[in-house]
């Protein structure tokens, strides 16, 4: 398994603390090699105890078995050139990604008799990608620009349709709305997201994750949407693979 599969599988069960220790070592994985788990614990004002408890948690059996599969994970993004932190995205994005979980996501949108897409901002580009591909495959898909035509569109779903919704955060209300709304109708939903535990991924029935930063200009939200984009194709592609 990925190093990336089994933090997916595992971080839900860190607290706020051992998730900060984590992210941490994740910011600085170049460096993961040399600190010791004191050095860790003292930069974090803890004993190495929580350290070792935080790694366990994970599903490693020590310290050393979480820094040598870090830095393996580390070593498979890296080509003869150095790698940008875009590559890393796509990289780290594909480890978050398993054959099965595609083949349900393939399922969902096969059986589907309506698929609405939902995105906002910079995630409405990777949505309507998406919704392109959907009706050239033939499928019944829907895209909408205003807020409130999305829960409206979202009302007339029904235990036979599929919502997908794409959202960095999973955190904005304008895309919880609609999600809530769908998973009343008995509407199956799938979120494409940030890596990381958030409200929309918890409100659906699959979950798929994706690696992005986390740049704001003047308080803008201007997170690459790569990663996304990555999905939308690899679906596209499976799919016609799969059933065409």
């Amino acid at each position: 398994m990925f190093f990336y599969d089994v933090l997916k599988a595992n971080r839900n069960k860190l607290n706020s603390f051992e998730e900060e220790i984590l992210q941490d070592l994740l910011d600085n994985r170049s460096e993961v090699k040399s600190p010791t788990v004191r050095d860790i614990a003292v930069k974090h004002f803890t004993s190495p105890n929580t350290i070792i408890r935080l790694v366990k948690k994970l599903g490693f059996s020590g310290y050393t078995s979480f820094r040598e599969n870090l830095k393996a994970a580390r070593q498979d993004g890296q080509t003869l050139l150095e790698t940008t932190s875009l590559d890393e995205q796509i990289i780290k994005t594909k480890q978050l990604l398993n054959d099965e979980l595609i083949k349900q996501v393939l399922v969902l949108i096969h059986e589907s008799d309506k698929i609405l897409v939902d995105g906002l901002g910079l995630s409405r580009f990777p949505a309507e990608e998406f919704h392109f591909y959907l009706e050239v495959l033939g499928k019944n898909s829907q895209l909408f620009v205003d807020p409130h035509m999305v829960k409206y569109a979202a009302k007339k779903l029904t235990q036979k349709d599929l919502l997908i919704s794409f959202s960095i955060s999973g955190e904005q209300e304008n895309v919880l709305i609609p999600a809530t709304i769908a998973k009343a109708n008995s509407a199956k939903v799938i979120s494409i997201t940030g890596f990381s535990q958030n409200s929309l991924s918890k409100l659906s029935d699959l979950q798929l994750y994706a690696m992005t930063d986390n740049t704001l200009i003047n308080g803008l939200d201007m997170a690459s949407r790569l990663s996304f984009t990555y999905i939308v194709s690899l679906i596209f592609r499976e799919y016609l693979a799969t059933y065409n």
